[in-house]
């Protein structure tokens, strides 16, 4: 017997009479091509050797790591966490392993972040991007590395994407609005400059509300009781108004508040995009905008693996649009 401690991928492929290229198909469990004997003649070989795979050997001759980088914009959002458990659960059927990374919404982090990525052995991105110009991802994502972008549009189109009707989805809520005698709307929302998500509702909102109101508030951590007061003491109180939230945190930090101190009445509603369950727990009659994360991370990960899949003769980029709720 040789001495097994040495033993590599391509000792296995001679040992199994088969291609360096089928060990590895084996060894990352893509067997749908491959005959019950060959497995079954890998798996004897592997077991009688005990030999384990050397993953930087594997790469080398492959070409692949099995990785793909999951860049999310906030971890402490609802929608990163579920975006990512979505595409996860794609990539792991196919034997691809998801690895997160939080931008925590910075710019400067993101860059980073992307810089670190590209020099190392990853088969593909999935991010939810800061950034709104393609020049600036392109500078810092590795060329022919696969990208599929989640929740936020770029300019110039050179990426796969996946997306929420956001413009139509802050359309219909704002004209619910409307319809129901609403005057006046004040949106809440992060700095919208440059994030397409938030450039997309506010669209959506003063296609029925020319006039809105927008207060912004700076990504800063929690808000405190003084800045929610200060809130509050913007909103109109001479005629029928919605607060309109254009991020889950936001309602969450601001909507107890206005419940503790009865603020919301038949002439002040809110409404808004929530993710979760907890904004209807705290006040169970809202009407809320709820996207899909989980779908949208794995209709993502479906885009890439199709990207990755060298066989498959995909030029143009793909857009996929699905449809948020509201009730």
């Amino acid at each position: 017997m040789a001495n097994e401690e040495k033993l590599n991928i391509n000792d296995i492929a001679e040992r199994a009479g088969v291609s360096i290229a089928t060990v590895s198909r084996y060894l990352h469990g893509r067997l749908e091509k491959m005959s019950d004997k060959t497995a079954n003649r890998i798996k004897q070989i592997i077991e009688e050797t005990g030999y384990v795979p050397n993953a930087s050997a594997v790469q080398l001759m492959t070409q692949r790591s099995g990785l793909i980088a999951i860049v999310a914009a906030d971890v402490d959002d609802y929608f990163s966490t579920e975006f990512f458990k979505g595409a996860s659960s794609i990539l792991e059927a196919e034997s691809y392993t998801g690895v997160l990374f939080d931008t925590n919404s910075s710019v400067k982090r993101e860059a980073s972040l992307l810089d670190r990525i590209s020099q190392q052995n990853f088969d593909g991105v999935i991010m939810q991007p800061i950034s709104a110009d393609n020049e600036v991802l392109q500078k810092h994502i590795k060329k022919n590395l696969p990208v599929v972008l989640v929740d936020r549009e770029t300019t110039g189109g050179d990426y796969d994407m996946v997306v929420t009707d956001n413009e139509q989805a802050a359309k219909r809520a704002a004209q619910h609005y409307r319809d129901q005698g609403f005057a006046n709307v004040v949106v809440i929302s992060e700095p919208i400059a440059n994030v397409s998500t938030r450039t997309a509702r506010w669209r959506g909102v003063q296609a029925v509300y020319p006039d809105a109101q927008m207060i912004e508030i700076a990504h800063a951590g929690i808000i405190g009781a003084e800045q929610v007061q200060a809130i509050i003491s913007q909103l109109p109180t001479d005629a029928p108004t919605v607060v309109f939230f254009f991020k889950e945190r936001l309602m969450l930090e601001i909507l107890p508040h206005m419940i503790r101190e009865n603020v919301l009445t038949a002439q002040l509603q809110v409404t808004g995009f929530s993710d979760t369950k907890l904004a209807r727990d705290l006040n169970p009659n809202v009407k809320l905008i709820q996207q899909n994360p989980f779908l949208m991370g794995a209709s993502a990960a479906e885009l890439l693996l199709r990207r990755l899949d060298k066989k498959a003769a995909k030029t143009q980029t793909e857009k996929i649009v699905i449809a948020a709720t509201y009730e």
